[in-house]
């Protein structure tokens, strides 16, 4: 009873760590374990700091200094002066400053949305390739043991004088094929799985779950309206309203800058008695006014990023043509792949029912062995278009959601 129970539990812990891995999973250990996202990530964290910097005033100008030559007033002689001078630019170039850098922040993010979504796109392509693999390696054995029936019944057949040994060779050379073919197969599909490893950024030799088949929608709901939303539009924009705030920016820099600032003069007793206010040391306010008299270069700034915001205007013309030239060509292929499957699949139908009439035939006559033979290889053939057009037909999803489904 003791061994049974540990029996139950070793089981358990192994199934559980055997439990196969969907492809969402696999998506979430690539967006875990990406260098490239996480660089992207630093790179908005940076951004969101920029914010703080120029919303920060310029540095406070203390100064001190020391009278070498004593100046005398009236209470006493002046000895010392300490002062402290802070500039204040012109009224809301900060709040233009935070904002423009709050939109650049944006545009990081953007990109950290684009390079997630390059990253699960690269992962699904990978994937739906080791399907395509998986898929051919079973139906290539399938049509191997197929293949060594024929020969066991060709070899009965040539007992009974109603099949030549040329019957049995030609099955045999078959074999030769499907064995080649399968160690191709075999061969790329180890290399694909260490490939689809390192862009999981994981150990190449680590375990991977493959799904059996892939469903086909008969109706997949994409909406190309969906791709106002693409990110890399929207970084556009949030580059151009950062360029806008930025320009409103150096207008105002070309405004006067106000100065505040305070001195404090120490000033020395003097040897007289009942001198009112003897040795009242000085405490004098100030106001400066910084004034831009020489503002080229402010103008020339703002012409610059007049033409920055034109740039990036027909930089989103372009990025919204070649988006939708995506969409187009990816539902093109989807629908496609799409009608390859049904017909591969009708033509499978067939390939069946013809083999079933030519093997039915065998209880009242001569096998015909190559007849059999070509429908074998036409079925084959017609299997591996199919499983072609299921991974054409998931890859081209991908991109679709690619353009269009938020991450």
């Amino acid at each position: 009873m003791k061994n049974k129970i540990i029996y139950i539990i070793v089981c358990f812990l192994f199934g559980t760590q055997l439990k196969a891995q969907t492809l969402q999973e696999y998506l979430h250990i690539a967006e875990k374990n990406s260098p490239e996202l996480q660089a992207s990530s630093y790179s908005y964290q940076s951004a969101l700091e920029k914010v703080e910097e120029v919303g920060s005033l310029p540095n406070t100008t203390i100064g001190a200094g020391y009278f070498v030559q004593e100046a005398e007033t009236r209470v006493g002689a002046q000895k010392a002066k300490l002062s402290a001078n802070q500039m204040l630019p012109w009224f809301g170039t900060f709040s233009a400053k935070k904002e423009s850098a709050s939109f650049s922040a944006q545009a990081k993010l953007n990109s950290v949305d684009i390079t997630k979504r390059n990253l699960f796109l690269n992962v699904k392509t990978a994937y739906f390739n080791l399907y395509e693999l998986k898929s051919k390696e079973t139906v290539l054995n399938e049509n191997l043991e197929l293949l060594k029936t024929f020969e066991r019944l060709a070899l009965s057949e040539l007992e009974n004088n109603k099949a030549t040994m040329v019957d049995v060779l030609k099955i045999q050379m078959k074999q030769n094929e499907i064995l080649n073919d399968l160690n191709t197969v075999h061969e790329n599909l180890q290399a694909k799985k260490r490939t689809f490893n390192l862009l999981l950024n994981r150990n190449e030799d680590a375990l991977i779950e493959i799904i059996d088949s892939i469903t086909i929608n008969e109706i997949d709901p994409i909406n190309k309206d969906l791709i106002a939303n693409n990110p890399k539009l929207l970084e556009l924009n949030n580059l151009q309203n950062a360029l806008v705030k930025m320009e409103t920016a150096t207008k105002k820099e070309g405004l006067p800058s106000i100065g505040i600032g305070l001195d404090y003069i120490f000033v020395e007793n003097m040897a007289i008695d009942n001198l009112a206010d003897n040795g009242k040391d000085i405490i004098m306010p100030m106001v400066s006014v910084s004034i831009p008299l020489f503002s080229k270069k402010y103008s020339s700034k703002q012409k610059q990023l007049q033409l920055d915001q034109k740039a990036i205007e027909s930089s989103k013309t372009t990025a919204t043509n070649q988006l939708n030239m995506l969409f187009e060509t990816a539902l093109a292929n989807l629908k496609t792949a799409k009608a390859s499957v049904e017909t591969q699949n009708k033509n499978i139908a067939q390939a069946n029912q013809a083999e079933k009439v030519l093997l039915a035939a065998y209880q009242v006559a001569k096998i015909d062995f190559d007849q059999i033979l070509e429908i074998q290889q036409l079925k084959l053939k017609f299997q591996l278009k199919k499983i072609a057009a299921e991974k054409e037909y998931a890859i081209q999803k991908a991109t679709l959601e690619f353009l269009t489904i938020n991450n």
